[in-house]
This record gives C-alpha cells, structure tokens and sequence, in this order.
C-alpha cells in the first residue's frame, strides 16, 4: 500500500511561493548593499545641486509670501490685485466718466434710467414692428401673447408629468429585471 506524504501543499500555494521567490532575493541585496543616508545625501548634492538650491530658494520665497498674506502687507495686498488684473496696474475704462457724478446717488439714479428707456424703447419697437408686419392691432398683440404664455405653461406641465411617469417606469423595471434573486 502507498504510503501519503506527511504534508500536502497547494499548487497555488507554491505557484506564488516560487513567483515571490527573485523579489524576495532582490528586497534582501538592496536592504545590505543600500548607501547610507549620509552617501545618498552626498550623491544628491553633486548630480542634482542646482536643483536643490532653487527648490530650497523657491520654499523660501514662498513662505515670505504666505507670511505677508498672513499679515495682510499692503505691497502684497497691492501685487496681488494687480496679478489678478492680468498684470495691468490699473484697469482701463472704455467710456468715459463723469467724475462728479459716478459713485454718488445721482449717478446711480440716472444709470437706472437710461437702462430701463433703453429696454422699454427696444420692447416697444420690436412689438409695434411684429404688429405692424402682421396688420394686428396692439390690443390684439397683447391678448395673444397672454394666451401664448398660458398654454406654454400648460404644455409644460403635462411633459413632466409624463417625463416623471416614464422615469418611474423605467426604474421599476430596471429594479425588477436587475433587482437579483427575491427571497420567498
């Protein structure tokens, strides 16, 4: 009768035993051949010197900035504004201003003014132009925009309750279809 081993091993035991096997040998060469901390620093300095010299200058630069943001320095304050107006000292006006009149309530009221003549007289002339073109009056104009309005709103209504409707639906058979095995 044949004799079993005393101990079995896996295949894949072994499989991955024997792949682990040259990272292992290599881990251990490098951990007794590494160079010290001190040879590692020295080789850093002789290939990469200029490298290390400007981070060490850009790390200081960099902290004198954060400090002046900290403090709220006013030359900081003030080069700061001007990178953030793409490095113009100060910003350009198209137009010209009134000096006596911007900033003040004046100014202000007068703005309002202009803008709101300007809108009125580009609403009034493009209804008059569509009502003109169409040989409507203006009172008729105005009723069919108002039913416009009202059926649009209507219509709107109604595609997204059938939109929510549809999604409903589709969530339901995707949560059956998809849903795996029900417990009974």
């Amino acid at each position: 009768m044949a004799s079993k081993p005393r101990f079995r091993i896996p295949i894949h035991v072994f499989v991955y035993g024997v792949a682990f096997i040259p990272g292992t040998i290599y881990a251990y060469y490098w951990y007794k051949n590494a160079p010290t901390d001190e040879e590692f620093e020295k080789e850093l300095q002789k290939n990469y010197s200029q490298n290390i010299k400007n981070s060490r200058e850009k790390h200081e630069s960099m902290t004198k900035f954060l400090q002046g943001i900290k403090e709220q320095n006013k030359d900081q304050e003030l080069k700061m504004a001007e990178i953030l107006r793409g490095g113009k000292g100060q910003q350009k006006r198209l137009h010209s201003v009134d000096e006596k009149i911007y900033g003040t309530e004046e100014g202000a009221e007068l703005q309002s003014e202009a803008q709101e003549s300007s809108h009125d007289n580009k609403s009034k002339k493009k209804k008059k132009r569509d009502a003109v073109a169409e040989g409507k009056s203006q009172n008729e104009l105005v009723n069919e925009m108002t039913t416009m309005q009202q059926s649009s709103g209507d219509d709107r209504v109604k595609q997204s309750i059938v939109a929510m409707a549809l999604v409903g639906t589709l969530a339901a058979g995707a949560s059956l279809l998809f849903g795996g095995k029900r417990t009974q």
